[in-house]
């Protein structure tokens, strides 16, 4: 006998929501969602292991995941969506069809949180999980405070749902702060900030006539590339900023330079319209290292790290502790680097390290002693530890490869590079191995092409042009993507 009007589907209906809910895909997204607004924004955590950083959970890509580096609970991964956004919930892939226990919270400043969803005494094991809520927020945070046996903290995609509102990233421009700026060519801003970190907008472009500008900070940090704008049109950016006293190199080696926040708006044609500035809180990336990586104060020397802040765009700012002359030894000594910088670092924060150019006379234990003290010290605050090879010197063989003092082999016998190999294998750390990869680019070049990168006519075979701190930097950065370090998430 047939069933009742509609009956059959009914029947289907039923069916497919028992399928669905049996395989862990939900039929729809959560309630009032309308994009998946996660989808490729910065992301960080506390904890990752190598190759399954934070990025890989909000990629689009269920094949990828972050997992944390180790079995315990109480770790997290969060989002910036870049601006503040109508969100209606979230949408979490484990790696397991297994029992994870978790809340989200959201905040709009990365510092004041509120839980939105709660998870914490959940017996569920379904790998798909969603949470509906009604919230207004830039940052979102999932924290893991339960695990099945076996099991660590390891999400394979992770949505949030909800509306843009439209906001642009960034404080908005105040003209007060535009008052504080000073000259044609260059434009100087001088803000009376104190130490910390601090997002800014720059508004770029004049109504009358057309500009190119550029955009440094503090001691001769890119900020920003030349930027060219048409008459009546403008650009807006967004980026964040380390204030520091000194403002260069931590022992004040160059000078010590001025208070507050400085920025230099130069260029053929330098133009500003609109300055805007604010208090962050989102991560650091830390640098630890010597003259080849710290913030040269004079051109045309430049080490690496000045070169960073250009490539990453508003929510994470680059602390550069390197200094001039610092071994490994010293910079773990000296007041003035790692003891100064070691409380600043917290949980989501990454510290590079490189030396090796003035470990000349350090033996094989010693070297690989401080590493290990600097990795250890820099778990103990929170922040992920990666060592990176120190770039090589210009110095050439006969048969055209660079010789063994350029690819730092010390005084006493000891291949360095080789060495920070090990130390980063024995302690699961993350290795960028700059030296092979500036091994490559130089000799690659030859002679006479790689003397661009460096500074020849000072006699000088070890420092950085501008044009071979930006080489090195896009190399330390190419290496960051790959092993998906939470900073690459932030990449312009």
């Amino acid at each position: 006998m047939p069933g009742p009007p509609g009956s059959s589907r009914l029947v289907v209906l039923t069916l497919l929501s028992f399928l669905a809910a049996l395989l862990s895909i939900p039929l729809a997204p959560a309630a009032g969602a309308v994009t998946d607004l996660a989808l490729g924004k910065a992301a960080s955590t506390d904890s990752s292991q190598s190759g399954r950083g934070a990025s890989l959970a909000n990629d689009g890509d269920t094949a990828t995941r972050w997992c944390a580096a180790d079995g315990g609970t109480g770790h997290w991964w969060q989002v910036d969506l870049g601006s503040a956004a109508t969100l209606t919930g979230t949408e979490v892939r484990w790696e397991f069809a297994r029992a994870y226990r978790y809340h989200v919270s959201v905040s709009t400043d990365g510092s004041a949180w509120t839980r939105v969803a709660d998870r914490t005494a959940s017996t569920s094991t379904a790998q798909v999980q969603g949470d509906a809520f009604s919230a207004t927020a830039r940052y979102v945070r999932i924290t893991v405070t339960g695990l099945a046996a076996s099991t660590w903290a390891s999400i394979a995609d992770f949505k949030v749902f909800g509306t843009d509102t439209g906001t642009p990233p960034g404080p908005e421009p105040d003209p007060a702060l535009r008052s504080k700026c000073t000259g044609v060519s260059p434009i100087v801003c001088t803000f009376d900030v104190q130490p910390g970190n601090y997002d800014v907008t720059v508004i770029l472009g004049d109504a009358a006539t057309p500009g190119v500008t550029s955009v440094q900070a503090e001691a001769r940090r890119t900020v920003l590339p030349a930027v060219s704008t048409a008459a009546g049109s403008y650009e807006r950016y967004s980026f964040t900023l380390n204030v520091r006293r000194p403002e260069g190199q931590p022992t004040g080696q160059g000078g010590t330079g001025k208070p507050g926040l400085d920025l230099v708006f130069s260029g053929t044609a330098p133009k500003l319209s609109g300055i805007g500035l604010a208090p962050a809180s989102g991560p650091v990336l830390y640098l630890a290292g010597d003259s080849t990586v710290c913030d040269q104060p004079v051109a045309p020397y430049t080490g690496w790290g000045q070169q960073l802040p250009q490539y990453f765009k508003q929510g994470l700012s680059v602390a550069n502790y390197g200094d001039s002359g610092e071994s490994s030894g010293s910079f773990l000594s000296n007041s003035a680097l790692f003891p100064a910088m070691r409380p600043l670092i917290r949980n989501g924060d990454t510290v590079l390290i490189q030396f090796g150019h003035n470990d000349k006379s350090t033996t094989a234990s010693a070297f690989a002693s401080n590493l290990t003290s600097l990795i250890t010290q820099v778990r103990s605050r929170g922040g992920t530890p990666v060592l990176v090879t120190p770039p090589v010197r210009r110095l050439f063989a006969a048969d055209g490869t660079l010789n063994s003092t350029a690819l730092h082999v010390n005084g006493v016998g000891v291949n360095l590079p080789a060495t920070m190999r090990q130390v980063a294998a024995a302690q699961n750390a993350p290795l960028i191995d700059l030296t092979a990869a500036s091994e490559a680019l130089v000799e690659r070049l030859g002679p006479n092409g790689s003397a661009a990168l460096y500074l020849p006519e000072l006699s000088d075979n070890t420092h950085f042009s501008s044009n071979g701190a930006n080489e090195m930097a896009r190399l330390v950065l190419q290496r960051m993507r790959e092993l998906n370090l939470s900073p690459a998430s932030y990449l312009r």
